[in-house]
């Protein structure tokens, strides 16, 4: 059976090849609209898709906005993802999602491979620093596409180019760390030294600052990955520190939890589940808290602690850069940030009991 032409939609409809085109590859030059929708229904009826080429020339554009992630997997970078796509889908505009893994070498090729499918705007997901040659490949490839007229929106991290929306992540996990003590928590377990991600070093830095300005000193310190099994490690590490202190019989009774804080909730939700599986009751040895404020914190039990970022206004803002719905439309000034604040949210995780 042949395939469907554009001139078989023009015939249908009884107009030219020159007005079917106009219609339905979304040209500025629309005839009226009762033209419009013979079109339309003739191409419906014949089952006729426009060409993607041949619309993003009538339109100058091609309607594909590239989104760049580190992990799909990461609920954070999951629910960012999918407020994207919905508001873009709406705008009748597809989305190429691809992840990076935090590997250069990967963003690289993504971002050559999204600028080489003629994209009309790239938006980077989360924060990254890989530092010389790397970082020097990134930006020449983010200033080319925005000089040929891409638009370039940043999540989580200045990209030198564009326009960014930069979580206040120090300061908000400093009131973390302020509210947990305030609710009486005297003990806590900290993750830092996670090399080349800004964003955690920022979060943990605001969270021991808080801890100091109350006079306290993390009693464990230690590394693992921005990932959900780097939850599983850190867990691992806070059981082996329980196990190792004095026993019972010389500890004073009815001690405190000690509070793991992890500077995003994937790790703090693959703690949950570690802590779980060794038997540590969460919070009564072992409280755990977060930082992103994903939705599936709600959902697991005991509920998680976390400052609760805004995800979907985030999306919401970065797509109307992509679409230039914001400043009535007007082109928005190169390297431009806004920053939004988080809500620290305490859930069950580290609830103190009467005893403690």
């Amino acid at each position: 059976m042949p395939a469907i032409r554009l001139s078989d939609v023009a015939a249908d409809a009884g107009v030219s090849l020159a007005t079917a085109s106009r219609v339905l590859n979304g040209s500025s030059r629309v005839p009226g609209k009762d033209v419009a929708e013979k079109v339309k229904a003739s191409a419906a009826k014949l089952g006729y898709v426009p060409n993607a080429q041949a619309q993003a020339l009538a339109r100058s554009r091609s309607g594909l906005i590239g989104l760049v992630v580190h992990d799909i997997a990461d609920p954070y970078f999951a629910a960012i993802a999918r407020a994207v796509q919905q508001q873009i889908f709406a705008s009748d505009s597809q989305v190429l999602l691809t992840q990076t893994d935090r590997d250069h070498e990967t963003e690289v090729r993504a971002l050559r491979s999204l600028i080489a499918q003629q994209v009309d705007a790239l938006v980077l997901v989360g924060s990254h620093r890989y530092g010389g040659d790397a970082d020097a490949a990134i930006s020449t490839l983010l200033e080319g596409f925005s000089r040929n007229g891409g638009t370039v929106v940043g999540l989580g991290q200045s990209l030198g180019v564009g326009r960014t929306i930069v979580p206040d992540n120090a300061e908000a996990a400093e009131e973390l760390a302020t509210s947990l003590v305030v609710e009486g928590h005297r003990r806590f377990a900290v993750v830092e030294g996670i090399a080349g991600i800004p964003s955690a070093g920022d979060r943990t830095g605001g969270f021991v600052r808080g801890l100091t300005r109350a006079g306290i000193e993390p009693e464990l310190t230690l590394r693992a990955e921005l990932t959900r099994s780097g939850g599983h490690d850190a867990a691992a590490r806070v059981a082996d520190h329980l196990a190792a202190a004095p026993s019972p019989s010389s500890a004073p009774s009815d001690p405190l939890p000690l509070c793991l804080f992890a500077p995003a909730d994937v790790m703090a939700l693959g703690a949950l589940g570690e802590l779980r599986r060794r038997g540590l009751d969460v919070p009564g040895q072992v409280a755990v808290a977060g930082f992103g404020g994903v939705p599936d914190g709600a959902d697991v039990a005991p509920t998680l602690s976390t400052i609760a970022l805004p995800l979907d206004d985030m999306a919401r803002t970065a797509v109307d850069w992509v679409l230039a719905r914001g400043d009535a439309g007007q082109e928005a000034p190169a390297a431009a940030e806004v920053h939004v604040s988080g809500e620290v949210l305490l859930r069950e995780s580290t609830q103190l009991t009467a005893a403690s």
